[in-house]
């Protein structure tokens, strides 16, 4: 079953699905400034400026938190659909990017549409790998076993948040990479994400980005290559399932030509089971920036300097689809590890300016959690407790789980069986 945020859907009662978008986020307060947030209004002759720098004018181009603008583009959404199944979008908005601040604008779009399923994600936030949970006398598979039981409790149990019980559906972990090899806690992080992924058979969301001050060539992407083929090898090695396992904005491997090594590279990962992703559909028509990972890599993305190196450059369209063809021709086995996403998560991305629901398909509630041993049935009430000395009582043949069944079993003169009141 897919977990939503509020229910469980069959994966045949789905159609179009988009497994990468964000619905409601506040990226752009990585520029903000108390004097901006004031006013969010997206002017015509600005566009150019957000087309070159997604962050200009105080970050409001990336602040998606207006609900009436994701209704209208949502509305269009399901009227698109056929009635016959539903539409289905993964909203991978994290908790730094306003998943969790945005969850009642969040839940009343989702009370708004009856044939639109939202699936929000977990993470582990790279932040709380402090001594909380690195410290002396642990070891990384101790360590390792308390980051999936945490992944584990939200998503078997739910996240509460301002009295409300949202489930995530899938893990989405953002990496910014300093180095081709895993260090230690990226390793630790590693074991945890594929112990949980494991235990639950959820789908695992990895977008990678890379340090480029570390050694990556100008129009290349080898030390990328290396990184995301490190962390994947390290995943499977540890256990996590590499269908799963959702390798996200493949569109960077479609520069150049077939013969090099992007497509080869696609490939290779393509060989390892593993799901892709190409979700930047549409946004060369409104940005000449790629943005991955903007909490991570947000350094001058808020210039007006056009960001001229190859891998931070959306793909057009045609060009994206000219690859998926040739991957197909190639392989046609790998139909289903690829996945497509428009990815909007830009304003300038509305229209006002300008299917494999298997995949994610992965919940089984949890079962009841089994009675102790130790634990006894009153006789009245029928329900289970602990016996803590002096909190119950015992009389005859028969147990109390506290005063008050004893004081109604005794108003029935101690009969073998109670009257029903």
């Amino acid at each position: 079953m897919i977990r939503s945020i509020h229910e469980l859907v069959a994966p045949e009662d789905v159609g179009t699905t988009l497994p990468h978008e964000h619905i409601l986020h506040t990226i752009g307060s990585i520029a903000s400034s108390s004097g901006s947030r004031g006013n969010l209004e997206i002017r015509y002759q600005d566009l150019i400026e957000y087309r070159r720098a997604p962050f200009a004018h105080g970050g409001r181009n990336l602040l998606l938190q207006k609900e009436d603008e994701a209704f209208r583009e949502l509305e269009r959404l399901e009227q698109l659909n056929d009635k016959k199944s539903k539409v289905l979008i993964v909203d991978v908005t994290l908790p730094s990017e306003g998943r969790d601040v945005l969850i009642p604008e969040r839940l009343h779009l989702v009370k708004r549409f009856q044939d639109v399923i939202f699936v929000t994600v977990t993470t582990f936030e790279l932040n709380q790998m402090n001594e909380k949970f690195l410290y002396r006398g642990v070891s990384i598979q101790e360590t390792s076993e308390r980051i999936a039981r945490r992944l584990e409790a939200e998503l078997l149990f739910g996240m509460e948040k301002g009295g409300v019980v949202v489930f995530p559906g899938a893990i989405y972990q953002q990496i910014h990479a300093n180095s081709q090899v895993l260090g230690p806690e990226e390793m630790i992080l590693v074991q945890g994400l594929a112990l949980a992924q494991a235990r639950t058979h959820c789908p695992l969301y990895l977008s990678i980005s890379y340090n480029e001050s570390c050694g990556m060539l100008h129009g290349t992407s080898s030390s990328l290559d290396q990184v995301v083929r490190a962390w994947i090898c390290a995943l499977l090695d540890a256990g996590a399932e590499g269908k799963k396992i959702v390798v996200c904005h493949v569109n960077r491997w479609c520069h150049g030509r077939f013969e090099e090594a992007g497509y080869a590279f696609l490939l290779e990962l393509l060989d390892l089971s593993v799901t892709v992703l190409f979700d930047m559909i549409g946004l060369l028509a409104v940005s000449e920036v790629l943005l991955i990972n903007p909490s991570f890599t947000q350094t001058g993305l808020s210039s007006d300097k056009l960001l001229v190196k190859d891998n931070q450059e959306p793909i057009s369209d045609s060009r994206i689809v000219e690859w998926i063809v040739k991957l197909l021709e190639h392989k046609p086995e790998y139909l289903f590890q690829i996945l497509l996403s428009t990815n909007i998560h830009q304003r300038v991305q509305y229209r006002c300016y300008g299917g494999e629901a298997t995949r994610i398909s992965w919940y089984v509630p949890p079962e009841a959690p089994p009675i102790p041993k130790k634990y006894l049935q009153c006789s009245i009430c029928s329900n289970y407790f602990e016996p803590v000395e002096g909190e119950y009582f015992t009389k005859f043949a028969f147990t109390y789980c506290g005063t008050k069944c004893l004081r109604r079993h005794s108003r029935q003169k101690f009969a073998p069986t109670l009257a029903k009141s």
